[in-house]
This record gives C-alpha cells, sequence and structure tokens, in this order.
C-alpha cells in the first residue's frame, strides 16, 4: 500500500499541504475548523503521524542531481549562501547528490525541509512536492505551473539590458555566443537580448555555438564565415563568463582589439572576469543571495516566519546588475575585415 502523505490529504480537502501541515502540528495559521477536517481525513486515509509528533528536524537537505552539477561554480556558489544562511539560523545543511526521489523518505524524520539545485528529473520534483515537508528548488526551469517554491534569476531582463547597453554605445551589429549548447538560461538570456535587438531600429543579430565552451576553432571559424559574408559583428554578448573568456582570447590572437575592435560582455561575474587582461564587462548574478533567499523561503513555508501564510507557490527571481570594466567601449566606424581576411588565407583546409 502507497504511503499516505500531506499531499493527500491536501488533495482530498482542496487545501494547501502547509494548511494541512500547520493542522497536523497544531500550529496557528489555520481554523478549529480546517484543523478538525484535516484529522478526520488523516485517519480516514490512514496517515502516520508519528514523524511528525516528534517534531521537525534541524536540517536543511540539498540535493543535486549528480556530483558534475554540483560542481560548476554557479552551483556551489548557491550551495554556499544556504550553507551560511542555514548556520545563521541555526540549522545544519547536508548535501546529497542524487536523482532517487525514493530517498526523500529515509530522510524526512530529520530534515526541516528540500532545497533542490540545479537541474532535477520530474520525478525529483514529484517526490519533493508529495513530501510532508516544504520544498524549494533554486534552478531556471520548473514545470509550467508546477506548485514548488522556485529561486531563480531574471536571465531574460539580463539580456534586455544587456542590448540597451551596447545601442547605448553605438553598437549596431551584435552576436550572441552561447558557447555549448543546452544551459536554459543561456537561452533565456538570448530571448531577452533578441527582443530588445528587434526592436531597435538599425541593430542586427546572429547567432555562434560552440562544440564546448572553450572551442576557440568554432568562434574563429564563424567570425571569418561572418566576414566573409559583409557582416562585422561589433559586439558579442556571451553565455557565460567561461564563453567570454575563450571569446576574448581568440579574438586577441586574430589580431583584433578588445574593446577597440570588438566589445565582449560576459555573464556571471566569476573570478576569472578579473583575472583576464583587459578585465570583463559582465552581469553579476547574485548567486550566493539566491541560496539565502531559498533557506529564507524555506523556512517560511515551514513556519518560520507568517508572510507567506495562505500565499500560493511563489517564483522569486533575484535581479543581477552590469559590472562594466576594460571589454566594452563604443563601437569602431572602421572596418577590421582586411585583417580577417589575412587570417582566413593561413587557415588549413
Amino acid at each position: 500500500m502507497a504511503r499516505v502523505t500531506i499531499q493527500n490529504i491536501a488533495d482530498r480537502l482542496g487545501i494547501s499541504k502547509f494548511a494541512v501541515s500547520r493542522a497536523l502540528t497544531g500550529k496557528s495559521g489555520v481554523s478549529e475548523a480546517t484543523r478538525r477536517l484535516v484529522l478526520e481525513a488523516a485517519s480516514e486515509l490512514g496517515y502516520d503521524a508519528k514523524k511528525r509528533l516528534n517534531g521537525p528536524g534541524r536540517t536543511i537537505e540539498v540535493i543535486f542531481k549528480d556530483r558534475t552539477v554540483a560542481s560548476r561554480e554557479l552551483w556551489i556558489d548557491v550551495q554556499h549562501g544556504v550553507d551560511s544562511e542555514a548556520v545563521r539560523l541555526g540549522y545544519a545543511m547536508a548535501v546529497r547528490w542524487t536523482d532517487d526521489p525514493n530517498i526523500l523518505a529515509r530522510l524526512e524524520a530529520a530534515a526541516t525541509g528540500f532545497i533542490l539545485i540545479g537541474p532535477q528529473r520530474r520525478d525529483m520534483f514529484e517526490a519533493v512536492k508529495a513530501s510532508p515537508l516544504p520544498s524549494v528548488v533554486v534552478n531556471h526551469v520548473v514545470p509550467p505551473l508546477f506548485a514548488l517554491d522556485q529561486i531563480s534569476a531574471t536571465d531574460v531582463e539580463a539580456g534586455v539590458y544587456v542590448a540597451r547597453f551596447l545601442s547605448a554605445l553605438g553598437h549596431r551589429r551584435l552576436v550572441y555566443a552561447h558557447g555549448r549548447l543546452g544551459y536554459p538560461g543561456r537561452y533565456a538570456r538570448l530571448r531577452g537580448f533578441a527582443e530588445a535587438i528587434t526592436g531597435i531600429a538599425g541593430m542586427e543579430l546572429r547567432e555562434i555555438a560552440f562544440k564546448d565552451d572553450q572551442a576557440a576553432d568554432d568562434l574563429r571559424d564563424a567570425l571569418l564565415a561572418m566576414a566573409d559574408g559583409g557582416f562585422e559583428p561589433t559586439a558579442i554578448f556571451c553565455g557565460s563568463d567561461g564563453v567570454a573568456v575563450t571569446v576574448v582570447s581568440e579574438l586577441m590572437r586574430m589580431g583584433l582589439r578588445v574593446p577597440e575592435d570588438v566589445s565582449v560582455v560576459g555573464h556571471a561575474d566569476y573570478g576569472i572576469a578579473t583575472q583576464i587582461s583587459p578585465q570583463l564587462t559582465t552581469v553579476h548574478m547574485p548567486h550566493r543571495q539566491m541560496g539565502v533567499a531559498a533557506v529564507r523561503l524555506l523556512l517560511a513555508r515551514a513556519g518560520q516566519f507568517g508572510f507567506l501564510d495562505g500565499l500560493p507557490t511563489q517564483r522569486v527571481n533575484l535581479v543581477p546588475h552590469l559590472v562594466e570594466r576594460q571589454t566594452t567601449g563604443p563601437a569602431t566606424t572602421r572596418s577590421w575585415r582586411s585583417r580577417l581576411r589575412d587570417l582566413a588565407l593561413q587557415r588549413p583546409e
């Protein structure tokens, strides 16, 4: 027989699982009539309340799909934010690397709730939704209208802002360099970038993708093909700082000047942005603060703070900001095509 969860009780009564949880644990925020209905439904369904009677745990469980995801710099920063805020508020943090949703039932007795960081499978989303404990996901994507609180960042707005920033510098021929394809945040930034460019008279956009973020040959071949076709970009917006470092390095190797010939903008503001010369103009993402926000939202759902009582699922987007450094400047009015042609002659057949 399947385990009866708080979500089952909530579905039967047509109320939120957080209201059910508060009713079962005797907390305020629900009426006595609702509390009686919850207790009756729990009894009829055979809900096992022993674990809840022992009180909630003091551990925030952080779950990554695998170690590869966990090792990415942005998700490491998010984890640091979770850890620092959990410790500040008197909680412990445990980190798991798993795509097995069955682990949740084994963790619930000692946990305050779950924070999913990075990409996750649909069955993991379903498992945390069914859990009696609150959950928050820190990720770019959740299933549409899925009842799970999410912390993310305003990627589309970032793309819009960068397009307008470059437009104000006089740039009209722009490139979006994805780097490796497949990252939802990069697609979201392109969407905002492209929408803003469409609305500005005289601006043109091309896209470049690489087999991996360090594939300088892919960049060089694409730029040479563009130049051969008469399109000479004066600015490149990159899907990440890592992609931007590849772009800056290869442009300079090709004999182009940054930013005098081509401006470059990155995204994230990792340490590498200030370790190259010229230093990288980039969008600073509040990754650590996303972890902080996830802890606060989780604890609010656990009843620590009352401001979410009665409110539906939240989509919380933190706003980044542009850090202007040395890789951006006014658009050039001179062609650099002849230099690329010289380079093209040197390409192996």
